[in-house]
């Protein structure tokens, strides 16, 4: 083996390759995985939403991006005591409106909602607090910011207890929400602004509907009946006919999650037959500089076999040689692996996944392909006849 360096050096290295390859797109996979995952638990695996649909017909004429104003609290309150009962929910009224902080100007979405919005989207503060229900009775003028609005609008600066102005309406900050990045539904939460519902209605946009209204299902199997009973109570209330079609819509995000699962899913499976194809390929190479190996080796062979070594040692000795250097190669790929699967999280902005059972079946995998190939050579320079391996020139 310390001899034909340069051979050992190509077993050790393909053991390794077809093993770090394998390592790593199926942690990139797992990676994409989590975040899809990630992006489900924050919109809420067991919401229900009823909106307003965009209105497309104002006097006989085509008008699109108007919005119905018929979602009120008269609805709300029928769908908790009809429907739901008493289940963590949020109303929300949102626009884009003008901000300004010191210096700093920008136009962001300001939402109102109230405060079980945030333990349903399951999102975290990084600072500050929470507003609570007695702030939403009193309309207090208090403000959550989405990381990056707080970044643009306060950059270094603590933006706790600072002033920040909302169409020349002055609230207070009093929290930074943790960032999340964009989600599924491809909104970018981080830009935004959140503050309490009743402040937006009153002090900001001066309506008294709704664009929105979040519910949470206790359980995820009855999301399919809710939607149908919320739907047909929101029916009767709006009296919907042919003649006059739904002002609301009702969706939740199941859908959306087993699309979004299924495609991981498949991806996990492609880049599984990947990883495989990586380990088959360096298993194929490991065979091919083997068997060179043998034929170069033929003389060598021959020489043994006439002092005295049986076929089994010949076999041994060469099954024994490709052996120990693929599975050091297959201990470096692992190694290998962990380091490529970081740097590629890291480029793709994906969160880091080391799947130990993925790296012991892959190992596992490569180690039993490797010991197969090498053994081919092997049997094949123990079949050698010495009379002919001495002769070969």
């Amino acid at each position: 083996m310390l001899r034909y360096r340069l051979r050992s050096a190509l077993i050790v290295g393909c053991a390794a390759l077809g093993v770090a390859g394998a390592i790593s797109v199926v942690n990139y996979a797992s990676g994409g995985r989590q975040q899809v995952l990630d992006q489900i638990r924050r919109l809420g695996t067991n919401i229900v939403v009823v909106s307003a649909r965009q209105s497309r017909a104002v006097a006989d004429r085509e008008r699109t991006g108007a919005v119905v104003t018929t979602l009120v609290e008269a609805d709300y309150r029928a769908i908790r005591e009809e429907v739901l009962g008493p289940v963590r929910s949020s109303a929300v009224a949102a626009a884009p409106l003008r901000l300004k902080a010191g210096y700093a100007s920008n136009v962001a979405t300001v939402v109102g909602v109230e405060p079980d919005y945030f333990p349903m989207k399951a999102w975290q503060l990084q600072r500050g607090r929470w507003f609570g229900a007695d702030e939403v009775r009193r309309s207090a003028r208090v403000a959550l910011l989405g990381h990056k609005t707080a970044a643009d609008l306060f950059e270094d600066i603590n933006p706790l207890g600072q002033r920040l102005f909302i169409n020349r309406v002055p609230f207070e900050v009093i929290g930074v929400l943790q960032e999340r990045g964009p989600g599924l539904d491809a909104t970018d939460e981080d830009a935004q602004v959140y503050v309490p519902l009743t402040a937006a209605m009153r002090r900001l946009l001066n309506v008294e509907h709704y664009n929105a209204i979040l519910f949470e299902v206790p359980q995820l199997e009855q999301m399919a009946q809710t939607e149908k009973l919320l739907t047909q109570l929101m029916s009767k209330r709006h009296r919907s006919s042919a003649a006059r079609p739904d002002d609301f819509q009702v969706q939740s995000q199941r859908e959306l999650i087993k699309t979004q699962i299924a495609a991981a899913e498949r991806l996990q499976f492609l880049v599984s037959w990947i990883g495989l194809s990586a380990i088959l390929v360096s298993g194929l190479g490991i065979l091919a500089i083997a068997w060179i190996a043998v034929r170069d080796r033929t003389r060598e062979i021959g020489t043994r076999r006439a002092l005295g070594a049986t076929a089994e040692d010949v076999f041994f000795q060469f099954a024994f040689e490709a052996s120990v250097l693929a599975t050091f190669g297959v201990v470096v790929g692992v190694a290998a692996g962990w380091f490529v699967s970081r740097f590629i999280a890291g480029q793709a902005e994906l969160a880091f996944v080391f799947d130990r059972g993925n790296a012991l079946t892959a190992m596992a995998i490569a180690l039993v392909l490797n010991l197969i190939f090498a053994g081919w050579p092997a049997l094949r320079a123990a079949r050698l006849d010495p009379i002919i391996a001495l002769r070969h020139e």
